[in-house]
């Protein structure tokens, strides 16, 4: 697979930049149905026994993930703005992707209406690990790491 034809690029170098798009795509679209409350959906995007270490909590598998996130009350809304999306290959042939996030969150009434609602800003910029493993054709996130940096004080 060195066959580099007239661009240079050899096949092994256009697989991996394939697999790297690929894994960012399943750290953006699980943090996007995460937010658009599509949980099962966002579901397919990890590991069975995903393990996700939090500031607060370490979730361990699907089923706990599901608890924590059916616990979140109707009324809030959140939105992750994810930049600077970094990925390498591991030792283990999995792909790594570091990105930083910014944390818009609002709870209340009005949070769960259609309309753009006013708000103070960023609840938290911290940066997120996500490991991926390819399992049956399809990249998934087997461990993700939450790390806050900046948390906006409390009124």
């Amino acid at each position: 697979m060195t066959d580099q034809g007239q661009t240079g690029i050899s096949s092994e170098e256009v697989l991996k930049w394939v697999a790297v798009q690929a894994c960012k795509d399943v750290v953006l679209s699980f943090m996007g149905l995460f937010d658009m409350r599509v949980w099962a959906e966002m579901e397919r995007y990890v590991m069975p026994d995903i393990e996700w270490q939090r500031p607060d909590v370490t979730i361990r598998g699907v089923a706990q993930l599901r608890e924590t996130l059916h616990a979140t009350p109707d009324n809030v809304r959140v939105r992750h703005v994810i930049t600077n999306l970094r990925a390498t290959f591991n030792s283990a042939g999995g792909v790594v992707v570091d990105s930083y996030f910014t944390v818009y969150r609002l709870v209340g009434t009005t949070a769960d209406m259609g309309v753009a609602v006013p708000f103070d800003g960023p609840v938290s910029v911290g940066r997120y690990r996500d490991e991926l493993v390819r399992i049956d054709g399809a990249w998934r996130i087997a461990r993700k790491k939450s790390t806050v940096d900046f948390r906006r004080n409390q009124a």
